[in-house]
């Protein structure tokens, strides 16, 4: 059984990072991850924002089965699908 966030290497994942007021600060896409939180993370170091990613939202994509949610980092640093 695969959970909400399970990827698999050959998915084509893009990542939007949307700050404060709904700007869109960066996007990204690439393959080889296993979990949502992996493919945020690499955004976040590959952006080189000097923002609190507490204060953004991960927009995730996989653009092989075109399904897409939308992530927070709570205040204990964990990613957070937002609801």
């Amino acid at each position: 059984m695969e959970t909400f966030d399970s990827l698999k290497p050959q998915d084509q994942v893009s990542v939007t990072i949307w700050g404060p007021e709904d700007s869109r600060l960066y996007q990204s896409t690439n393959t080889g991850y296993h979990t949502v939180e992996e493919a945020v993370r690499e955004a976040i170091a590959n952006a080189g924002l000097e923002i609190n990613p507490e204060d953004c939202v991960f927009e995730v994509r996989n653009d092989n089965t075109l399904v897409s949610h939308k992530y927070r980092f709570n205040a204990h640093g964990n990613l957070v699908l937002e609801v």
